[in-house]
């Protein structure tokens, strides 16, 4: 009998934390792992290969006795049981924590300093922790006196692979295609890509922004609304000339990664460490942190498209989930060995 595993999130819902999860899920299975993965809280389907359960926090002791790891990924319920029952056999992933500046509303800001101080308490006593990126490493090391193993987030690079050249849409000198799939709220930089669209627009007057969730009165939005299936998402890659990224925060930077294995250049909202590893140690875009800045960034990634997109290809090569899920599955294997020996 395989491995067995119990993947647990806070939230089953649309985004790249789930994204994450299904997709570590769906590449463990391959190497013989039997994955279940348990979430509190869902909200959508969960595709074909996923094994999903609802699971309450609280039922975590009995439910984890059948699985031979428990992976927790930053859910702070689920850590507290499972300190609070002493469970050996658990492994942690580390997602990140946004500045409580960037928390939208007051409640939630509340809540947000509440769980670094939980956190802080809660993690020290888990000893194998990973970390999605160096960045949130040293978020572990500053705010909570402890270190993970950076194990980076993966793609699918049979789904995410560079685009036939006839899929590519629009002159790119006069007429830019841009691609964000993230800002749907001001935490993910709503206002700075509405703001950035715009300035692209003054100097390129046939300029087009494809986006999810921006209903916004603009010539040249093109509105995306509704549930979009995960292996679509290549295709608006594909669309684009390069994909402006413009939140606030990212801890990994997912969006990076999948536009750079298309082919597409990404120009990126100067804010974070994680973002900034990614494009400047690529080369397959450019950041930027003002509207001058951002038309200098378009005009260099127009005018050499071809470097910049296949410095991004390159790179995105180190990040195949097929890489990422042996990784895990050694840190599994370390787990039963430390169970075993106490």
């Amino acid at each position: 009998m395989g491995l067995k595993v119990l993947m647990t999130l806070g939230y089953y819902e649309g985004g790249g934390f789930t994204t994450v999860v299904n997709n570590l899920s769906k590449y463990l299975t391959t190497l013989g792992v039997e994955v279940t993965v348990a979430a509190r809280v869902v909200r959508i389907e969960p595709p074909k290969y996923v094994n999903l359960i609802k699971l309450r926090p609280e039922d975590l002791p009995v439910e984890g006795k059948y699985y031979d790891v428990i992976h927790i990924h930053t859910s702070y319920p689920y850590t507290k049981v499972a300190i609070e029952h002493n469970i050996r056999n658990l492994v942690f992933t580390w997602h990140g924590y946004a500045p409580t500046i960037y928390v939208p509303g007051i409640r939630n800001k509340v809540i947000n300093l509440g769980l670094r101080y939980a956190y802080r308490r809660l993690l020290p006593k888990i000893r194998l922790i990973t970390s999605v990126s160096n960045y949130a490493n040293k978020q572990l090391s500053r705010l909570f006196g402890v270190s993970g193993r950076v194990v980076p987030n993966g793609i699918d690079l049979g789904l995410f692979k560079p685009c036939p050249e006839e899929e590519r849409k629009g002159d790119l000198e006069h007429y830019p295609v841009v691609l964000n799939l993230t800002s749907y709220n001001n935490l993910k930089g709503r206002d700075i890509l509405i703001r950035s669209f715009k300035a692209i627009k003054r100097k390129y007057s046939k300029a087009v922004l494809i986006a999810k969730g921006i209903n916004y009165n603009l010539d040249g939005v093109i509105n995306l609304s509704g549930y979009m299936p995960y292996e679509e998402i290549p295709k608006l890659y594909c669309n684009a000339s390069f994909y402006l990224l413009t939140s606030k925060w990212e801890s990994f930077g997912l969006p990076i990664i999948e536009a750079f294995a298309t082919g597409t250049p990404v120009i990126a909202y100067d804010r974070d460490d994680a973002r900034r590893e990614h494009v400047l140690n690529s080369g397959g875009g450019l950041l930027f942190n003002n509207d001058a800045s951002l038309l200098k960034a378009v005009d260099a990634v127009l005018s050499n498209w071809d470097t910049y997109s296949l410095k991004g290809i390159e790179y995105a090569r180190k990040f195949d989930w097929r890489d990422i899920a042996r990784r895990y599955l050694n840190i599994y294997e370390e787990v039963l060995i430390d169970k075993e020996a106490l």
